[in-house]
């Protein structure tokens, strides 16, 4: 899918954890996993971790910009995240690492013009890059055709996760 002529996609810096902090609270408010006080709250945390994530290379991110000259020259809406964690190489997969999709959003007024796609497209082509065959991501309801569409299939390995508050289960 071709962008429209007024958006760009093009890899985050340092300087975009700002945006992308706001995006991501915006994501878990628009999901019903946070409230907008629950999401402000976290933005400072979100913004610093970011900012070192990216610079160190262990965040990587791609945004898309609306450039209105009349308007929002350069407006950021909408990213897609990329972690890349450690994993055991086997004969199918002898990659030592595996991609993790994160903080994909779309901001409402910009939505169906093809901005997911093509930030999932820059991601995957990222991972591509690094030797990697292995990419997973949890996907909001909104996202499941795309994700479905771009080849990614529920999980066969179920994960189950504990919380602990006081160092012992």
């Amino acid at each position: 899918m071709t962008l429209p002529d007024a958006y760009t996609v093009r890899p985050a810096g340092p300087q975009d954890a700002a945006a992308i902090a706001l995006h991501r609270g915006q994501m878990f408010v628009d999901m019903g996993s946070l409230t907008p006080d629950g999401a402000a709250a976290q933005q400072d945390l979100w913004t610093g971790w970011l900012g070192n994530a990216i610079a160190a290379g262990e965040y990587v991110a791609f945004l898309a910009q609306y450039a209105d000259p009349a308007q929002h020259t350069g407006q950021v809406v909408a990213g897609v995240g990329l972690m890349f964690h450690p994993k055991i190489p086997t004969l199918q997969d002898p990659a030592l690492h595996r991609a993790h999709v994160l903080n994909m959003y779309v901001a409402p007024g910009h939505r169906r013009q093809g901005l997911a796609e093509a930030l999932m497209h820059a991601a995957l082509q990222e991972a591509r890059r690094r030797g990697l065959r292995s990419v997973n991501l949890n996907a909001a309801p909104m996202g499941r055709g795309l994700y479905q569409r771009l080849g990614f299939v529920d999980s066969t390995s179920p994960e189950m996760r504990l919380t602990l508050l006081d160092g012992t289960p």
